[in-house]
């Protein structure tokens, strides 16, 4: 029998996720054999390394233009500055292909045990997997990739073809959920505590499974006519409020944290984390929520610590009337911004869903949420893809942004954040706010005001965008490469041209180790599939 030392890192990861029983797990067994590593092992280890590999990848948050550097750090940023090299892309591959291996053996495990509803699981995660490395990298190995020592070198699949076998895989998943829905004899068993996305709730399956579709469609939508297979599943997937989150038994003790809180915030002796000082808000998601009056303002963001310009010199807030402003973003890229008392940070309300550090880190973490789906159906009704036209499209736009405002609603009312400068909370529920911020006098929110296809389809894919801030960078940044909405600027560092970053090159490793397959492209220039253009545009300005 083949050992795989994959399982190893298996073990070790199971230091710091999945369920509070394995938790506080403090050894692991040393390169276990495939058949000792059980399914329920690999699903745990497998949905939690996708948490944390979804909220804390620092490039992702960058390309998706929510995070950038602070004036506290020095260093080089190739996400910012564009000057990426095969050696960035490891982890954003290496990461998913192990998953896949993982997940690979769950799908061998569960056929052999004749389990339909681990088989359905596996086959969900799998085409999620397979689906981000096409939205980094366009060609990648599919037919013959996670194979073991047969496949060393696995050739290139097309991204197009690579997307419509998803597209059949995804259909195969569901129907082996509906397989074991279906089973009378059919037990959850330990897949209930195994299970940290949905706990076993195999009709919340399905309609994630279906949601994972509508999103492969929707990526897809303009190079292919698939306006009948959105209409086909349009009421299948996640509801408008409803939420996968995960939550594997998080509690306040080092390394056993929410990943996000942990990461991006504060520690559990509540001293805060490097990286809540070195990255921070940019100016665009700052302005998106400060300049339309949104209630999420106090909880995507913090204030500043200072009202003062910075002290050595780098900002002029007053030029541009912002010297009062306890809310200010840091220019996108800019590589020697304010320093951290003179701008914004990410806010405790968005890592802590509220204002406590006590009950933050045992918070679930949002894996997807129905106010997606929402979005994605208000560009299919706006485009005509399904019925119900201009009406349905506001009526889905204005849901979505409602449940978008659900997910923080206590946050929202919270009247405890510790800052000076705060935004009072809400008065009343997030529904309540979420209307009073769509009627207001802004054309760029308020749906009524709109007069052109162009001006619903950015405020469409901005509040997405918004909405998906230390949820799913990658899903931001896809969504705007394929929209081009909302309008980004090229970052204030860039060192060539003045053209988004469209993807990421291939890693070095696939250059040592896979060099007949691996490919040179241009970061600018080589478009995804589904991405249909990439023009210039303007530098981000600073505060100077």
């Amino acid at each position: 029998m083949k050992r795989k030392s994959l399982y190893t890192l298996i073990a070790g990861a199971l230091l710091c996720c999945s369920c509070t029983d394995w938790l506080d797990i403090n050894h692991s067994p040393n390169d276990p054999l495939e058949e000792t590593v059980t399914k329920d092992l690999l699903l745990s280890f497998v949905e939690n390394d996708m948490n944390a590999d979804r909220t804390t990848y620092h490039g992702l948050e960058n390309m998706a233009q929510h995070l950038t550097k602070s004036g506290t750090v020095s260093g080089t940023y190739p996400f910012l500055t564009g000057l990426l090299a095969p050696q960035n892309s490891n982890d954003y591959w290496s990461s998913r292909y192990t998953r896949i291996m993982n997940l690979k053996s769950i799908t061998k495990k569960a056929i052999e045990e004749g389990n339909a509803g681990y088989e359905g699981i596996s086959g969900v995660l799998t085409v999620i997997n397979f689906r981000e490395l096409v939205d980094i990298f366009c060609d990648v190995p599919y037919t013959e990739a996670a194979l073991g020592n047969d496949y060393l070198a696995p050739k290139y699949d097309n991204g197009p073809e690579i997307y419509a076998a998803l597209l059949k895989d995804i259909d195969t998943a569901i129907s082996k959920l509906e397989e074991a829905l279906n089973d009378p004899t059919y037990s959850i068993g330990t897949l209930k505590k195994a299970d940290i996305f949905c706990n076993g709730d195999l009709k919340q399956w399905v309609r994630y499974a279906y949601s994972i579709k509508l999103s492969l469609l929707m990526r897809i939508s303009d190079v292919q006519d698939v306006a009948a297979q959105v209409d086909a599943i349009k009421d299948k997937g996640l509801e408008m409020n409803e939420i996968i989150a995960a939550n594997p038994g998080y509690y306040k003790a080092e390394y056993k944290m929410n990943h996000t809180y942990e990461y991006w915030g504060w520690s559990y002796l509540d001293n805060e984390k490097s990286y809540h000082k070195q990255v921070v808000p940019t100016t665009q998601l700052v302005d998106e929520l400060r300049n339309n009056n949104d209630p999420r303002l106090r909880v995507y963001i913090d204030p500043r610590r200072s009202l003062d310009e910075d002290k050595d010199g780098k900002t002029n807030y007053k030029k541009h009337g912002l010297d009062k402003e306890y809310y200010i973003g840091i220019p996108y890229g800019q590589l020697f911004p304010a320093g951290g008392d003179y701008a914004s940070r990410i806010g405790l309300g968005v890592l802590a869903k509220s204002s406590s550090k006590i009950e933050g880190p045992k918070n679930d973490i949002y894996v997807m949420s129905g106010s997606l789906i929402g979005f994605y159906l208000a560009e299919a009704a706006l485009r005509g893809m399904i019925g119900g036209g201009d009406a349905q499209a506001k009526a889905y736009y204005e849901k979505a942004v409602t449940s978008a405002m659900k997910m923080y609603e206590v946050a929202l009312q919270d009247n405890g954040y510790p800052l000076a400068g705060v935004k009072k909370p809400i008065s009343g529920s997030a529904e309540e706010a979420a209307a009073e911020y769509l009627a207001q006098d802004n054309k760029a929110v308020n749906w009524d005001l709109m007069t052109t296809t162009e001006e619903k389809m950015c405020a469409i894919q901005t509040q997405k965008w918004i909405s998906l801030f230390m949820i799913d960078p990658l899903e931001a940044w896809s969504e705007q490469r394929r929209t081009d909405y909302p309008v980004l600027k090229i970052s204030h560092s860039q060192a060539k041209g003045q053209k988004l970053i469209i993807r990421l090159p291939y890693p070095n490793t696939e250059k040592n180790l896979n060099p007949n397959n691996f490919k040179e492209i241009d970061i600018f220039e080589d478009l995804i599939f589904w991405d249909k253009k990439n023009e210039p545009r303007e530098t981000v300005s600073d505060y100077l």
